[in-house]
């Protein structure tokens, strides 16, 4: 955690972060302000939105192309691998430092929310379910994302290619989301519908809660620490 903040990369993200999440939120306050809309909620129309998305598609990789590509870099992976450490410990260890900053870089959004009830003295249109769900759903989405990142990190040394392959990964991953739009029905709609991140946060933004995404967003973040594990092992074994 501590990596993040001796890195100018830290600093630009938050900014960034702070900003187009400071703008979307201003300009959907005023957009539902002046249009009297009561069809969907401040917080729906902010994690819905294109520039939502496009932060989060990347973010993530330039919070984890540094990860294991610098210790490459370094030569200080060789200590690390040849420290009483094991390798599940080093992956976890990385992983929850990512997620604690990643968790940090949205944490403004929901001050916004906060300072926005004291002003008002009203719920805002949103139940309890209507704000800590959507949160609930960034977060499982920002693990899946992080642990691809650390996954394809550990396969390189250069971190620009690490961020680039993240980012074409995660994209490509997240592109089934809009095979939905493309007019399939049956099975195989309803199968897109269940791994559509789009589809996943209006649902948790109306305040419903799904034990699906959680099961398949928790499996998938396994599963690609797993992997980075195994590339560790193998190294290991190699030196």
């Amino acid at each position: 955690m501590k990596s993040y903040f001796v890195s100018p990369v830290a600093y630009i993200l938050l900014f960034s972060c702070s900003l187009i999440n400071g703008a979307s939120f201003v300009f959907w306050l005023n957009y539902l302000s002046i249009n009297n809309i009561k069809e969907f909620t401040l917080l729906q129309a902010c994690m819905n939105a294109f520039f939502f998305w496009f932060l989060l598609l990347v973010q993530v990789p330039v919070l984890t192309m540094r990860s294991f590509a610098e210790e490459y870099k370094l030569g200080t992976i060789e200590m690390i691998l040849t420290a009483p450490v094991r390798e599940w410990e080093l992956v976890l260890s990385k992983f929850l430092g990512s997620v604690c900053f990643f968790s940090v870089l949205w944490m403004p959004m929901a001050l916004y929310l906060a300072v926005l009830r004291i002003v008002y003295g009203h719920s805002l249109g949103m139940s309890a379910g209507m704000i800590v769900l959507p949160f609930l759903m960034l977060l499982l989405i920002g693990m899946f994302f992080i642990s691809i990142g650390l996954f394809v990190s550990s396969l390189t040394k250069n971190q620009i290619i690490a961020a680039i392959l993240s980012f074409a990964l995660i994209f490509l991953i997240f592109s089934l989301s809009f095979l939905i739009y493309l007019g399939i029905g049956g099975q195989t709609r309803e199968m897109i519908s269940y791994l559509s991140f789009l589809d996943q946060m209006d649902t948790f933004s109306r305040g419903i809660f799904d034990s699906r995404p959680v099961v398949l967003l928790g499996s998938a973040t396994f599963f690609f620490l797993f992997l980075t594990e195994k590339i560790l092992e193998w190294r290991r074994l190699r030196e």
